[in-house]
């Protein structure tokens, strides 16, 4: 994604000071109301001193200094590690590493790291829910969060994914996700617990419900004056990261005609989502009276703003948007035909992709060409087909390494050969040996070469040996050749012989000390040391 640097905003923790102030208020009404309600309930013990709580100081002191500490702990447990809390209250996970799609978000994230100069660490997390909703949350003691839902994950494409990604982004990198997660554990987190409480469960705890109440009465203030204007500069910086205005626009009116978490995200969360799963329908219709006490503006007209950016007309978006979820997708270009070559070196064809697969001698050395095209490439090169390799790769035994095989482009399995690990290639049966590894392998004897690799290696040992004779009397140069790059650290191997005693082809890396051996060649290594195979020339 054409991604460019972000001016990253920073706000003023003043707020995070009004929140505390508020707490503190809170719970010094609390401390008050219940210093009054013992009056009530013991009116022989007041009677003589009336309102005590006024009329002397010091209890008055007590209250305050009561209701500090009490705010104070709720403030230490709720702000710092809330983006934890948070997270593990929805059951949020990091993206799966050998899943394809969760790993598509987690190259995403390293994507706006990128852009953002890496200014803040941000995880990503999969909430494991259908519902289609995205979230950023982050904490006094550092830690940021974007999480996003498995329905989301799963239905957005690529360019919507980074737009969205982008939006969240902001938030933390702005600082106004700070403020509303603080507002969020503060208040929003514990209210919330409260939707998910019986009335059966009221019983014998009516100063909890009553806290929770207060709670949830004050989350709801405070959505009132935290600024909606936030999503607007979101939607503003993700187009600026991501030039892509009609991505995120298709993205939240996914998000408008699907289920948004509600049941699922916490009641007192919403603040911190891309758009609010509870929203009703007033809400939605943008009135002031609905703009008052909703935390997000509406959704349908941060789409307007997106269209009008991407100068799209409203009209065409929906119908095109409408189309694609209500009709299948039909493809107007044409079949792609293939030609391939075949083992005996004809070219074998036209095959469309699903005769193509059903190829048993297609491999990733197989030269391809595509239709009328007049180029040829291997089949590894092209993306379509190496899913192909991939797919057969998956139905075999074996572990899988980290290594990709240089010449097949597939990744190599970690087999045992003459007892020690080397890694291996399905396709081609190249092998990758560490370079101290070699000795060890050529000492031991247990494995018997069969008469086709005995006369392989002789007819091998001899062409060698009669062309660094023709050099030699030429008086040309050694050139080493580099022809792969190597599978562990990338750099060029080269191409020479295994040693002037034994003339054996290999590629080398002197940079990480590993050996490539194409199909047969090591086996031709074992077998020219063990035999002591003499080429005999008649020069």
């Amino acid at each position: 994604m054409p991604l460019t640097f972000i001016d990253i905003e920073k706000k003023k923790s003043w707020r995070i000071s009004v929140l505390f102030i508020i707490l503190l208020v809170m719970y010094f009404c609390v401390s008050v109301a219940l210093f009054l309600g013992l009056a009530f309930i013991f009116p022989v013990q007041f009677l003589g001193s009336g309102f005590l709580l006024f009329r002397e100081p010091l209890y008055l002191l007590v209250l305050i200094v009561i209701s500090l500490i009490i705010a104070i702990i709720h403030f230490s447990f709720s702000a710092f590690g809330a983006a934890g809390s948070i997270m593990r209250s929805l059951g949020a996970s990091p993206p799966d590493p050998e899943d394809g799609v969760h790993r598509r978000l987690m190259n995403i994230t390293d994507e706006i790291h990128v852009v953002t100069g890496n200014k803040r660490q941000m995880k990503c997390m999969v909430i494991p829910s259908l519902s289609m909703n995205a979230m950023a949350a982050a904490d006094l003691k550092g830690d940021a969060v974007i999480a996003i839902t498995e329905g989301l994950l799963s239905r957005l494409t690529r360019p919507q994914l980074e737009a969205v990604m982008a939006h969240e982004a902001y938030h933390i990198l702005s600082g106004d996700c700070l403020d509303t997660t603080v507002a969020t554990s503060l208040f929003g987190m514990y209210a919330s617990m409260l939707e998910n409480l019986n009335d059966e469960d009221y019983m014998g705890f009516y100063l909890l419900f009553f806290l929770f109440s207060v709670l949830l009465t004050m989350s709801s203030i405070l959505s009132m004056f935290i600024s909606r204007e936030r999503e607007y500069r979101a939607d503003a910086a993700s187009l600026r990261m991501t030039r892509n205005p009609l991505a995120l626009a298709e993205a939240l009116h996914l998000l408008s005609r699907n289920w948004t978490g509600v049941g699922v995200i916490g009641g007192g969360l919403e603040m911190l989502c891309i758009t609010n799963p509870k929203a009703t329908e007033l809400e939605k219709s943008g009135s002031w009276w609905a703009d008052l006490f909703s935390t997000h503006p509406p959704i349908g007209k941060r789409i307007k703003i997106l269209l009008k950016m991407a100068r799209i007309n409203i009209s065409e978006f929906e119908e095109k948007a409408y189309s694609k979820t209500e009709t299948p997708y039909i493809s107007e270009t044409p079949e792609i035909l293939y030609y391939a070559l075949d083992t005996r070196h004809q070219w074998q064809g036209p095959y469309n992709f699903a005769e193509l697969v059903s190829l048993s001698w297609l491999s990733p050395r197989t030269w391809i060409s595509k239709g009328s095209a007049n180029t040829v490439e291997r089949a590894s090169e092209d993306s379509s087909i190496s899913e192909i390799f991939k797919n057969r790769l998956s139905q075999s035994d074996g572990e899988v390494s980290a290594f990709s095989c240089p010449l097949c482009k597939q990744p190599l399995f970690e087999v045992s050969y003459e007892k020690t690990k080397v890694y291996q290639c399905n396709f081609c049966g190249g092998m990758l040996v560490e370079n101290d590894k070699i000795p060890r392998i050529i000492a031991r004897t247990e494995k018997r070469f069969t008469d086709r690799v005995k006369s392989v290696a002789k007819a091998v040992l001899m062409d060698n040996q009669r062309n660094l004779m023709k050099k030699k009397l030429r008086g040309a140069k050694k050139r080493f050749q580099s022809v792969i790059l190597c599978s562990k650290c990338r750099n060029p191997m080269f191409r020479t012989f295994y040693s002037l005693a034994y003339l054996i082809e290999i590629d080398r890396c002197n940079v990480c000390n590993v050996t490539w051996f194409d199909m047969d060649e090591l086996e031709m290594l074992q077998c020219v040391i063990e035999d002591r195979i003499i080429p005999g020339l008649n020069l």
